[in-house]
């Protein structure tokens, strides 16, 4: 999709405006030019700034045939479904733009290219599916080894999921600028991947080369910048997704960690496991890390998307005092308490 700009289109039919949608909702705030339209009959007629708070008159049309009088090249799979399955449903929308010559790009698990009846449509229409999740070249076991990568490394790390890992790696690559850092955003997942344009699909990697991928993906991105900031995924207290919270831990061998929580969660979504404290799971992930490579929780990150900006403050305030660490909405408030935390970097 780099040959031409993206005019994209995106699919969320039911789901547009919450957590489900973060792949719609991450694309619109950070690359909002390329966004011309949502695909969801349940909130047609409305904008996005409407439903997001963000993101300006982009329509939020019914039917792909509401979106072509906009000329979009692309539709784009908007949610992160559980499981990365595709719903069933979702299988005449995808016809129906390729039919009308929009290329597909999806992160799901199921490779759309591997799909007989989509891949011969996609051929004889000669469009493009891009499946974000392709992981077949990665077959690399880890060195585990620090001194091959030449860059200081700072891993986004979560209490649960969904709790604004990518957001906060992002603005910290983008906002580490400010202050002198010659930084990268490193993306491991499907929203990511798509702004970033490129990154590890590190759930979608065989479990012995998970490690291995983002390991050699830092390397070679380390011969180019100083700062890498790491998308974390899952965490390491999920009975279903801890396997690749581990991976990059011992894959990324951070220099430090930045915890991200969604505030008023109690429990790990979908199941019944309770989320220890926050200076509780600071300690675990220091632990973790410390027999490969000892690395630090220097800060946490919060997702306060569902509060004021004062009950925000208030609960940034209560963090602070109950961890002694720095707290912020990168979003919101800025990151600059977390970018002064990694200044013992510099001198490593």
């Amino acid at each position: 999709m780099h040959e031409k700009k993206r005019r994209i289109v995106i699919l969320t039919e039911g789901y547009f405006g919450g957590l489900e949608a973060k792949t719609a909702t991450g694309l619109i705030m950070y690359k909002p030019e390329e966004v011309v339209a949502i695909l969801d009959s349940t909130k047609a007629g409305k904008t996005v700034q409407q439903i997001l708070g963000f993101g300006g008159e982009i329509p939020i049309v019914a039917k792909i045939a509401d979106s072509l009088k906009i000329q979009p090249n692309a539709l784009l799979i908007g949610i992160a479904p559980r499981g990365g399955k595709l719903p069933s449903e979702w299988r005449e929308v995808i016809k129906q733009a390729m039919e009308n010559g929009l290329d597909i790009i999806s992160g799901l698990h199921d490779m759309l290219n591997d799909d007989p009846e989509l891949s011969a449509l996609a051929l004889r229409m000669r469009v493009k599916i891009h499946d974000l999740r392709e992981s077949k070249p990665y077959n690399k076991v880890s060195t585990g080894d620090p001194s091959l990568i030449k860059s200081q490394v700072i891993l986004t790390v979560g209490t649960d999921c969904k709790t604004g890992k990518m957001v906060t790696a992002f603005e910290l690559a983008r906002q580490a600028r400010k202050f002198e850092w010659n930084s990268l955003f490193i993306a491991t997942g499907q929203t990511g991947i798509v702004i970033a344009g490129e990154g590890v699909p590190i759930d979608s990697v065989i479990g012995d080369f998970m490690s291995g991928a983002i390991e050699e993906f830092l390397i070679e991105k380390s011969n180019y910048y100083d700062l890498l900031c790491v998308e974390g995924q899952g965490t390491i207290i999920h009975p279903g997704y801890s396997g690749v919270s581990l991976a990059l831990i011992h894959g990324s061998l951070p220099d430090a960690m930045v915890l991200c929580h969604y505030p008023g969660r109690e429990r790990i979504k979908n199941y019944r496991v309770k989320i220890p404290s926050l200076s509780e799971l600071a300690q675990l992930h220091e632990e973790i890390a410390k027999p490969v490579k000892p690395s630090k929780v220097i800060g946490i990150s919060l997702n306060t998307s569902h509060l004021s900006d004062d009950e925000a403050r208030r609960e940034i305030e209560r963090i602070e005092d109950e961890t002694e660490l720095p707290t912020v909405d990168p979003v919101r408030f800025g990151c600059e308490d977390l970018i002064n935390a990694m200044e013992f970097l510099r001198s490593r």
